[in-house]
């Protein structure tokens, strides 16, 4: 069974990571309540932190600088015990205080004495954070600076709403360590998330991270049975099982992307108490890719297993792939270490270099030694490694000078040596695989090129040296490769290989390049990609260039002509839907999100069903398969009672589902029925009802453009015989002479006219009656008419 406060605090973590503030740059308005905070309390330090699962991380501060960091631990953190109540933690002096006097930040740097904290709080009233004013003497705080310690909390509340209402329309988190330095307490670069359920509904709320996980843009909720599905399946049984216990166990596993894409996730999942009243599902993720990225300085208290073995040399050279070795003038060890250590462990028995080194390969390296005290020249040599019932090691060593200032008779030679890490012999090593090379030219036409990371050889093809105008250019090392690259690209190529390597992942860029003396400008998509090793690291890195000027040409046509055709669609339609086979909605866009979703989130891969309540699915899927038989189908009208608009449905077939373009028929709809009411009411009625054109303006086109039924009872002839022609021979010939004129001046003037007159039918009969003449104007139009109205009169 969960306990309660394990469950508050998994409730305040997910509201904290749907904040989506941690790890993320500096912002004015956060900055601005700090800098008020100091001048205003006459402090030392003004903070506004956020306390993660096992840290707390500074998003802005002023003074508080000694530590260098920008988080602390959470366990040493007086803020932690601020979030536990609602109100003020208020310390005069922290030394006398028994829940944060033995704290490191008390006892040491900062040496912190007095505190006033306010806890941040988001809008469900989650404490997610605090305010605090940090004073390093002892000091009371008067009631009026309490209370504008609440008032400024307030501010930086304020400043999180509208933070997180913005963040609605476009997210922009960018992580707050953005040249690769990450302080002492560095553990966490955005590799958290969490979603939530309530009760047993069909959709989960996602936190911007995982929504960033999961390749998603804008879908903050999301199908729960999609998100189950994303489940490897061997794991998908365990994973339903911890979720249905809830009961805060760490359970790891691994999710499959619709890209093909894996995510190793470590998740806890809790459970409110049902007597609690509705039941709300929570799980914290832990995304351990991004953890696993994190630098070995950010894992706090965890000894690096090379530690222990620099008192024996053997052992060291044995397990390390990368060391520094200083040696005297008689080559024997004086230090060893890491290549990234500050200080070197000091070896006490002092052997020689040369016994860890195999006889045949000695004279070599001896040779580079010596030159190198000589000429104080970098120098590399390769040579093997001898380990006792091992295999030989070929190994890379960079001989070098120690550093200026520290050269003394002990400290002669530093050699930083680099184990081949696929154990390969002198001949392997210049082996490229030129067959790959070649072979990659002629069937695509590319120009190619391989580094080998631990011999720092680098082949380049013909090919390349052609594509990329560089025939006369040397091209001997990844340096010069790295330098044309840069050029030809104008990015910062060094980083961008560096990461390849590191990370082991593919890159590709294309860009325009104006080459001198060539007319026009050529596109070219250069390549990179890693090759593995075998032992989680990279061996060498292949590189490609190729030509796609021709390409690029027909996609940027293309793309005009798609973009054309994209207001077309724009104009003839009021917003899109993609659906899959399954009738589950992957995609919505802007223009149809409020004719069918209104104020409501759009829930990705939620059932068509389910967005659309009351729709004729039966229906909906006959039209499903009418497209695929026929490739075509009819349109479909719906009402929407969640947006009270009427929608008319398009369906257009596509591979993997059906795309539906949306037009709103709502105004259509109701003027429909508006003109349905008025001529059901006007065909009740017992006198004639004529609408013609404007005879002024049509005098040779003068035209019946409406008769009710009652000109049939009337006249004796039928109303389809005289739509759309002259009525001209149904008033001349009818009416008396002088009523005729009449009634034509008043036509002609568009005049409002009424006259009492007799008719003449067709059989002879003259029936007494009263004519109404109005003209009017077509509001939605302009277009001038002229009502006719025949009354029959009982006298």
């Amino acid at each position: 069974m969960t306990k309660p406060n394990e469950v508050a605090e998994a409730l305040r973590l997910a509201e904290l990571y749907q904040l989506a503030i941690l790890d993320t740059q500096p912002e004015e308005g956060f900055e601005a309540v700090v800098d008020l905070g100091v001048s205003a309390f006459n402090c030392s330090s003004c903070i506004v932190s956020f306390v993660d699962l096992d840290r707390q991380w500074f998003k802005a501060r002023r003074g508080f600088n000694s530590l260098h960091a920008d988080e602390t631990p959470r366990d040493i953190s007086i803020c932690t015990h601020t979030i536990k109540k609602d109100e003020p933690m208020v310390i005069p002096d922290c030394t006398q205080d028994e829940r944060v006097k033995d704290s490191p930040l008390v006892t040491g740097s900062p040496w912190i004495r007095a505190y006033l904290g306010v806890p941040i709080k988001t809008p469900t009233g989650a404490r997610v954070g605090s305010f605090c004013l940090i004073d390093t003497s002892p000091r009371t705080w008067s009631s009026a600076e309490i209370k504008m310690a609440k008032s400024m909390a307030a501010l930086v509340e304020v400043s999180l709403a509208n933070r997180q209402q913005q963040a609605q329309g476009a997210y922009s988190r960018e992580p707050i360590f953005q040249d690769g330095h990450r302080s002492d307490f560095a553990g966490h670069e955005q590799s958290y998330a969490s979603w939530r359920r309530h009760s047993d509904e069909s959709f989960i709320a996602l936190s911007p991270n995982l929504e960033d996980w999961l390749c998603l843009s804008h879908s903050p909720r999301v199908s729960w049975a999609w998100f189950n599905g994303l489940i490897v399946r061997e794991h998908r049984h365990d994973v339903e099982l911890a979720r249905e216990l809830g009961n805060g166990q760490v359970f790891q596993y691994q999710i499959q992307l619709p890209n093909g894409r894996l995510l190793t996730l470590k998740e806890r999942t809790y459970k409110t108490p049902e007597e609690e009243g509705e039941a709300l599902t929570v799980g914290l993720l832990q995304n351990i890719a991004v953890a696993a990225q994190l630098p070995r300085t950010a894992v706090q208290g965890r000894p690096n297993p090379l530690d222990t073995l620099k008192t024996n040399t053997l052992s060291f050279l044995a397990e390390s792939t990368r060391g520094k070795l200083v040696l005297d003038l008689n080559f024997k060890l004086v230090q060893l270490g890491q290549v990234d250590d500050s200080e070197l462990h000091r070896v006490k028995d002092n052997p020689s270099v040369l016994d860890f080194i195999y006889e045949e390969d000695r004279e070599n390296l001896v040779r580079e030694m010596e030159t190198v005290l000589g000429t104080r020249l970098k120098k590399k040599a390769f040579a093997r490694i001898r380990l006792p019932d091992s295999k030989p090691v070929w190994a890379r060593f960079v001989i070098d000078r120690p550093t200026p200032g520290i050269e003394t008779s002990r400290k002669a030679l530093v050699l930083q040596y680099t184990k081949m890490v696929n154990e390969s012999t002198m001949v392997d090593r210049n082996l490229f695989d030129q067959t790959l090379l070649g072979m990659t030219e002629k069937l695509g036409g590319l120009g190619t090129w391989f580094y080998h990371v631990d011999s720092g050889l680098l082949k380049v093809s013909d090919q390349f040296k052609t594509i990329c105008k560089a025939t006369e250019l040397p091209l001997g090392s990844i340096f010069e490769l790295t330098e044309l690259l840069t050029r030809l690209t104008g990015k910062n190529m060094a980083s961008t290989l560096i990461e390849c390597i590191n990370n082991r992942q593919a890159a590709h860029i294309e860009c325009e390049v104006n080459f001198e003396r060539l007319t026009g400008q050529r596109w070219f998509r250069f390549s990179f990609q890693p090759i593995s090793n075998g032992l989680g690291s990279s061996s060498g890195l292949y590189g490609s260039v190729e030509d796609i000027t021709h390409t690029k040409h027909l996609a940027q046509e293309l793309s005009r002509k798609s973009t054309a055709l994209n207001q077309v669609l724009n104009t003839l339609t009021d917003g899109t839907l993609e659906l899959d086979e399954a009738l589950q909605v992957e995609a919505m866009d802007a223009k149809a999100r409020p004719l069918i979703l209104g104020k409501e989130t759009f829930i990705h891969q939620a059932a068509i069903a389910d967005v659309l309540p009351g729709l004729d699915l039966l229906e909906f899927r006959k039209r499903q398969s009418e497209l695929r038989r026929q490739g075509t189908t009819g349109d479909f009208e719906f009402f929407n009672t969640r947006t009270n608009r009427w929608l008319r449905l398009k369906f257009l077939p596509r591979e993997d589902g059906l795309t539906i373009l949306l037009r709103d028929i709502t105004q259509r709809k109701a003027m429909y029925r508006d003109l349905f009411m008025v001529g059901s009411a006007i065909e009740q009625i017992n006198e004639v009802i004529m609408v013609t054109n404007d005879l002024g303006s049509n005098a040779t086109s003068f035209q019946c453009i409406y008769l009710n039924s009652a000109f049939e009872n009337v006249t004796g002839q039928a109303v389809a015989k005289w739509l759309g022609r002259n009525p001209y021979p149904l008033i001349a010939d009818r009416l008396p002479l002088r009523d005729f004129r009449k009634l034509l001046v008043s036509l002609l003037k568009r005049e409002k006219l009424t006259i009492k007159t007799r008719y003449e039918t067709d059989n002879g009969a003259h029936v007494p009656c009263e004519i109404l003449v109005s003209p009017f104007v077509d509001k939605e139009t302009g277009t001038p008419w002229s009502l006719i109205v025949f009354r029959p009169s009982s006298t």
